[in-house]
């Protein structure tokens, strides 16, 4: 996907033609720090509409000044300042103001500038494409609707089922595959357990058209419309089952309009509920490391990260294993799974788990032909390639995970 650059994005339009209605609650004094002059405009007309106030500096000493003077409820910064690294100013903002939200802003939308943006302690981190201008007001809603007494969302209380989180450092891993393919291997082995599957990955999943069915019941639609504590009953309205596959599915958004209505502070209920109701809950978060989806890898009973057998994977996964561990990830929770091996690899079994510190539990070789012929087909790969190798590692890996389980 092609990003407009910082002087085009006051030209995208609002989606749907009007703007998300600002709460009452919501915080009105906002602070843009971006030394770029179409984007403050930009910033300063939409969020204007949205019901905002806004004042604007271009620069970090500047920002500093104007935080003690005017004491704004949220600072929205790009990182690239003309004199200093707009992420290294966050600590000194929060010493001056300690539960003031922070948004990162930034042209800059890869893994590892992700991270350092959340490791640097901003609430969250927006990339400037199509659509930031939604997705910026609704998260600064989200924001506004959480307790300010807490930092971070409450953690899920532990329950009966087991919580698989599947995510990757860079898109195009794969990582859906694995997760319906692991699930349905899984269903296979435990035929009796109640399994479910998470589309996580926003603004839009592929689960659905993997799994081959469509729903206009989804995990934004009903944090949306619910207005009562989510329970079993509201939960089941959301959740469709798939034969074929041996699982239960929920989609995260049908589109990405939809996918900005999302109301965060409803995750952390959802999964407390569907680990209460189902014996397995297998989620496909992507690449989206994010505050929606660090509250649930953080209780994960296991994170089955993917990689792909390249240098510059490698690199970004062993950034995203630095994080977890920082987050209190232990690696005993961690299997790493290498994806799509061919031939002449660019980085060797060996070399990749000497860099990430960690073993490779498996590896699945790359059948794009016949993944090509079952995904078209709407069945698992394992019921239509069951004598070949990657079959056989679904397998393998949907055993790995009923051990663990057990522990």
């Amino acid at each position: 996907m092609e990003y407009p650059a910082p002087q085009q994005i006051n030209q995208l339009p609002a989606r749907g033609g009007r703007d998300i209605i600002a709460l009452k609650s919501m915080p009105n004094k906002i602070l843009i720090v971006d030394p770029d002059a179409s984007t403050t405009a930009w910033l300063t007309t939409r969020l204007a509409r949205a019901g905002y106030t806004t004042e604007t500096v271009t620069s970090a000493a500047e920002s500093l000044a104007a935080i003690v003077r005017a004491m704004p409820d949220v600072i929205i910064l790009e990182r690239d300042l003309p004199d200093q690294n707009g992420l290294a100013l966050i600590p000194q903002m929060r010493a001056i103001i300690p539960d003031v939200g922070i948004f990162v802003l930034s042209a800059r939308g890869g893994t590892e500038e992700i991270l350092a943006g959340l490791s640097a302690g901003a609430n969250d981190y927006i990339v400037k494409q199509p659509g930031a201008d939604v997705e910026l007001v609704t998260k600064l809603r989200n924001y506004a609707a959480q307790p300010k007494t807490k930092p971070a969302p409450a953690p899920v209380t532990t329950g009966a089922g087991k919580i698989f989180a599947f995510i990757s450092a860079k898109g195009g891993s794969g990582t859906t595959s694995i997760c319906i393919n692991t699930a349905s291997a899984l269903a296979k082995l435990e035929p009796h357990a109640e399994i479910v599957v998470v589309d996580m990955v926003f603004p839009i999943g592929s689960i659905a058209a993997s799994v081959g069915f469509e729903t206009r019941e989804t995990i934004a639609k009903m944090t949306r419309t619910e207005k009562r504590l989510i329970d079993r009953a509201v939960v089941e309205k959301y959740i469709s089952g798939s034969k074929r596959w041996g699982f239960h599915v929920m989609i995260g958004a049908s589109n990405p309009h939809e996918a900005a209505s999302l109301e965060v502070s409803q995750i952390v209920p959802l999964f407390e509920t569907l680990q209460h109701a189902y014996d397995y809950v297998f989620v496909d978060f992507g690449r989206a490391l994010s505050r929606i989806s660090i509250p649930i890898i953080e209780v994960a009973d296991n994170v089955v990260i993917i990689l792909t057998p390249d240098s510059n994977t490698v690199r970004m996964t062993r950034l995203i294993l630095e994080y977890f561990g920082t987050l209190g990830v232990s690696s005993e929770r961690l299997i790493l799974l290498n994806n799509r091996t061919v031939g002449r690899v660019w980085v060797s079994k060996e070399e990749s788990e000497k860099q990430l510190g960690l073993p490779l539990a498996a590896t699945i070789p790359f059948e794009q032909e016949y993944f090509t012929l079952a995904m078209n087909s709407g069945v698992p790969f394992i019921n239509k390639f069951p004598d070949l190798a990657a079959s056989l590692m679904f397998n393998d890996v949907a055993r790995l995970l009923k051990e663990r389980s057990t522990r």
